[in-house]
């Protein structure tokens, strides 16, 4: 159980006498190879996209995804302009520690009204 091969999708133990789907180096349960997005089971012959984590994703879904990606990359974020009393609200907190912790930063996050990445970067 200890050493033996495991689902890369689920971790659990696979018992040698089990049938499995691989997908190079990666070994999953026959229920665990399927879509992380739909979840539909793949079967032999089916197209899919092997995550480097060994994640699957079918093909249909790699590519809707792929392409609201390709969409959105021309879309910017405003940028965000912080007012005297909020950047004198993080300079004092940031004097104080440096490197304020995640419950400092989402306090300091609800004082200010910026949002959590604004504050921490």
């Amino acid at each position: 159980r200890r050493f033996g091969t495991k689902c890369t999708a689920c971790q659990q133990g696979i018992p040698p006498t089990q049938v499995v789907r691989k997908a190079q180096d990666f070994v999953y349960h026959l229920h665990c190879f399927a879509c992380i997005i739909c979840s539909r089971q793949l079967a032999t012959g089916d197209e899919f996209y092997l995550m480097e984590d060994g994640r699957l994703v079918c093909k249909e879904d790699y590519e809707s995804a792929k392409q609201n990606d390709d969409s959105e990359a021309g879309a910017k974020r405003p940028r965000t302009t912080i007012t005297a009393k909020q950047l004198e609200t993080l300079k004092n907190a940031y004097k104080n520690s440096p490197k304020p912790a995640r419950h400092v930063r989402e306090q300091l996050s609800s004082e200010t009204g910026l949002d959590m990445r604004v504050v921490q970067v």
